[in-house]
């Protein structure tokens, strides 16, 4: 627009009297060339500006104007080259003007030659004195090389031109920055901005200053103000969203990544922390869509590594595995995608896959133990023992101490009666250099049952229940054990607590089944007690959040509440209302059960009661264990049903699988139900107790119970 305003002057300045017809012609050709370049310059057609600029001076080639205005729009175009060829002509045709030096520092500076383009910025001031625009484009230039001479240049300016130096004060609040004062530095940037408000230069300079300064409210504030001029700076988004997380204000973060990713979905710094957002509140699901429209997982490979992750926390475990492939395809020579794409593969049971990929991997890191291991476990599991052998035995030949190949060649072998003596050696060094390691003592456990040795087999199995009480293998094995020794009680319990603790079907609850035949009802009866003591435990202490929903007359209530057992008597609930306030409570002690009145019309008290008073009796007899040491005791079973037990005047029905219990039913009494059991510290504890009666029903579920276990007191050894 500037130099569109000057076409104006310009056609006065090349109207100038001449004797000759053809010089003014050319002019007047000139002066049409130099306004048609004008017009492209201000439609922003600027090659198409700079040819008729070249015309021009190709009919006018002593126009100094010309020559200076194809000067800067070559370098408003990055074109230095032809601003230089403009600028030295410029020179050639008037030497002697303060402008032309002034063209030419500049374009010196923009090829950075520094040193010429100081020489051209003092020779205009010499010529010129007081050129404002000179003063202030060479005090910028020696910032860097002579702040002091910088300093006394801006600051002439400044009193010079005192409304016209916002560019100044920003200048000098560089040097200020530079130097280390930083508050001079903000009040030069707060006295440029009251002269340009608007200016994104001034405002970002002060914003930064204040985060040097470590004023970040006053730094947001700034930011606040720039994002109100450019709404939709994304890299300005994410920047303020970070300063917030620093903050520690992660909600207000949260909002401005989320307005980035609006803006530019494949955002990547907002696709990362919105990710790892949600990975924090354990919401894979949502960390796999946001991340996975990064822009940057073309270009990172970690970042896939990330998604895959998430994917598979998702349980997503197919996605996961693309992700890699993908990956892989893209970088094959990257070894922890392909070993994590290995991994995946043998998780989707496509284990020959994986074992040709770990070998790829092992071609490009052979020292790679954990990838060796992972390759020796698949191909142990494939039942190609002998190339798992090879693998195992390579490792400890580089580390003979490897506590976790020794055991894993041993059981290798014991499981499959090979080499029993060489694969108890390796097992008990494994056990010296780890002795409480419940996984090695059971493989030495085994591979003593394995050559026959029973009696010891028992013992080292029993010191790995002990200590790996969780683990369904465990216990399938000590079954094996006792019964080769003849001790049938203790193998019936052993096979009974695998059953509980697998996953899936396990043969411990067949062998378990067809043992159990030898016992009379009493016998069994007795050792279902026993078997259901240990697989539930009894509870030194619980507590949980739990939800409380109830029908009473065909009245519906729901409340949330905090149940609470201090064993070996003591239960209570405690039912919440907003913001946590108690509502009412309920309590069973030494002294017996009490509860709060109920007000409520149309809700028969005594039939709640009832209710709750026989579900708290019956969950403190499971949780303190007294349930399962009523005597005497009696397995019953009838044709083509379920077994129950018969315990003193109470009936405890089992489950489908005759593991778990399933519901106690007092005299007189409608059943209690436990369901919904979870794994905690070996033991199954139950996350729904109901009951429902003539007119009620009543259900406690408990949200992620935590529990102490009383010493489990162990199983018999007959």
């Amino acid at each position: 627009m500037k130099r569109f305003c000057a076409v104006a002057l310009f056609v006065l300045a090349c109207v100038r009297p001449t004797p000759a017809a053809s010089a003014a012609g050319a002019q007047a050709e000139a002066q049409k060339l130099f306004l048609r370049g004008s017009l492209l310059e201000h439609q922003g057609d600027y090659p198409g500006a700079l040819k008729a600029f070249e015309a021009a001076l190709a009919a006018d080639p002593g126009s100094a104007y010309i020559c200076g205005e194809a000067a800067e729009l070559a370098l408003e175009m990055g074109d230095t080259d032809k601003a230089l060829s403009f600028a030295q002509r410029l020179l050639d045709v008037s030497s002697g003007t303060a402008q032309s030096r002034f063209i030419m520092g500049r374009v010196l500076w923009a090829r950075d030659d520094l040193a010429e383009a100081q020489a051209a910025f003092e020779a205009a001031l010499k010529l010129a004195p007081h050129s404002s625009e000179t003063i202030l484009a060479l005090g910028s230039l020696l910032a860097q090389k002579s702040p002091d001479q910088a300093r006394k240049l801006l600051e002439r300016y400044v009193a010079e031109n005192p409304d016209e130096a916002s560019e100044a004060h920003y200048q000098l609040a560089k040097l200020e920055f530079d130097a280390g004062r930083l508050s001079a530095c903000i009040s030069q940037l707060q006295a440029g901005l009251a002269l340009e408000p608007e200016s994104l230069p001034l405002h970002y300079a002060l914003a930064q200053a204040y985060e040097a300064s470590a004023s970040t409210e006053a730094a947001l504030a700034e930011y606040q103000q720039i994002l109100g001029l450019d709404p939709t700076n994304i890299p300005l988004i994410d920047h303020v969203g970070e300063l917030l997380a620093a903050g520690g204000d992660i909600a207000g973060a949260r909002s401005r990544f989320e307005a980035a990713r609006r803006l530019q979905p494949s955002d990547p710094f907002a696709c990362q922390w919105l990710a790892v957002d949600a990975e924090k509140a354990g919401d894979w699901a949502r960390a796999v869509d946001t991340l996975k429209t990064s822009a940057a997982l073309g270009e990172d490979p970690s970042l896939n590594l990330r998604l895959s992750y998430y994917a598979t926390q998702a349980g997503l475990l197919s996605d996961a595995v693309r992700i890699l492939k993908a990956a892989h395809e893209r970088w094959p020579g990257n070894d922890q995608i392909a070993y994590f794409l290995a991994l995946g593969y043998d998780d989707l049971k496509e284990s020959g896959k994986a074992a040709a990929l770990l070998r790829q991997v092992l071609e490009l890191k052979p020292a790679w133990r954990e990838a060796r291991f992972q390759l020796g476990t698949i191909l142990e599991r494939l039942n190609r023992v002998g190339e798992a052998e090879k693998e195992f035995r390579r490792l400890l030949a580089d580390k003979p101490d490897d506590a976790a190949a020794l055991n894993y060649l041993g059981y290798s072998l014991a499981d499959r009666g090979l080499k029993l003596a060489e694969a108890e050696g390796l097992i008990r060094e494994a056990v010296r250099l780890a002795p409480t390691n419940a996984a090695y003592l059971d493989s030495l456990g085994w591979v003593l049952y394995k050559q026959g040795r029973s009696t010891e087999a028992v013992s080292e199995l029993r010191s790995a229940a002990a200590r790996g009480s969780e683990d369904a293998t465990v216990w399938d094995h000590l079954g094996d054990a006792c019964f080769a020794a003849g001790s049938l009680d203790s193998a019936w319990l052993a096979w009974k607590r695998a059953a509980a603790l697998a996953e899936g079907p396990l043969a411990a609850a067949r062998k378990a089944a067809a043992l159990q035949r030898r016992f009379s009802p009493e016998d069994l009866g007795e050792l279902y007690l026993e078997d259901l003591a240990a697989v539930h435990g009894r509870e030194a202490r619980l507590s949980a959040v739990c939800r409380v929903e109830a029908v009473v007359l065909g009245r519906r209530f729901a409340y949330d509440g905090l149940l609470t057992f201090r064993g070996p008597g003591e239960l209570s609930l405690d039912l919440l209302g907003p913001l946590f306030t108690p509502l009412f409570r309920v309590r069973l002690g030494p002294e017996g059960f009490s509860m709060d009145s109920i007000r409520s019309e149309g809700v028969d008290s005594g039939l709640v009661r009832q209710a709750v008073d026989q579900v708290f009796a019956c969950l403190r007899e499971f949780l303190s264990g007294e349930l399962f040491a009523l005597r005497p005791a009696r397995y019953e079973k009838r044709w083509f049903r379920r077994g129950w037990l018969k315990a003193a005047d109470r009936r405890l029905d089992l489950d489908a699988q005759g593991v778990r219990l399933a519901a106690v039913t007092a005299p007189a009494g409608p059943a209690v139900t436990f369901d919904d059991y979870v794994k905690v510290a070996g033991r199954l504890v139950p996350r729904t107790v109901s009951v429902a009666g003539r007119g009620y029903t009543l259900t406690i579920k408990l949200d992620r119970p935590k529990v102490e276990f009383l010493p489990d007191r162990g199983a018999r050894a007959r």
